[in-house]
């Protein structure tokens, strides 16, 4: 008889019941992530390359052309490709764009980004946070693939029509407020219905600095909650 067996029903129950509520209080942990998405445009007389302005260059913390070489774009300097979801392709667009070449995955699963971990820098707990993501395939014969984060549909990534247009690709973002060192999050692609598993051209992570809000009362309130007398500014 082990020590469990041998522990009162009330106790057994009470060590059950705290369990799960550790269970759950390690899965609620993790920071929730607001996503949206647009377009990622391109230009040129077939959407050869593409658009500039695209992403967020104030306050970056980190950035990658994932699957590819260093570069700059939008006065942004790309680190060269570390991420790897398991393989990597050259040739989702014309010439030496962020879009040209990603990180894929060669099975049909969702492929995990965590934030604070490799080359990616640690998070501060309470912070706020902005994660660029750009998800490009200009391919005619995969035009019309879809990607979700986290299981959330952002709609369409690949729109190239063969011989005519590369086509717009996709600029998913998501913020929020850490609350620990690391962040996971996960993208996964679709063909209609069937997975293509994760894809990943470029990252971006930038912070989010903590200003004042003004108040109908005359004070001011931050985003740690604090405030202020108008006076004070």
């Amino acid at each position: 008889m082990n020590l469990y067996t041998q522990m009162t029903k009330p106790v057994r129950q009470n060590l059950r019941h705290g369990v799960l509520a550790l269970t759950l209080a390690a899965s609620a942990s993790a920071a929730t992530i607001t996503w949206t998405s647009a377009p990622a445009t391109t230009g040129g007389s077939y959407g050869q390359t593409l658009s500039t302005g695209l992403f967020d260059s104030a306050n970056v913390l980190y950035a990658e052309n994932t699957g590819g070489s260093a570069q700059t774009f939008d006065g942004i300097s790309f680190a060269a490709g570390s991420l790897n979801f398991g393989g990597t392709y050259n040739g989702f667009h014309e010439g030496a764009w962020l879009s040209q070449s990603a990180t894929y995955s060669d099975t049909a699963a969702t492929s995990t980004v965590t934030l604070g971990t490799g080359s990616l820098p640690a998070l501060t707990i309470g912070e706020r946070y902005k994660i660029q993501v750009l998800v490009y395939d200009g391919r005619g014969d995969v035009s019309g693939r879809t990607v979700s984060f986290d299981g959330m549909s952002q709609g369409t990534f690949a729109n190239g029509i063969t011989n005519v247009s590369w086509g717009n690709g996709l600029l998913v973002t998501g913020t929020f407020t850490a609350d620990a060192e690391t962040q996971v999050f996960t993208i996964e692609a679709f063909s209609g219905s069937t997975s293509k598993g994760g894809m990943l051209n470029a990252l971006v992570l930038n912070a989010i600095p903590s200003s004042g809000i003004p108040d109908n009362d005359g004070t001011w309130t931050n985003l740690s909650g604090g405030n202020w007398a108008a006076e004070a500014n």
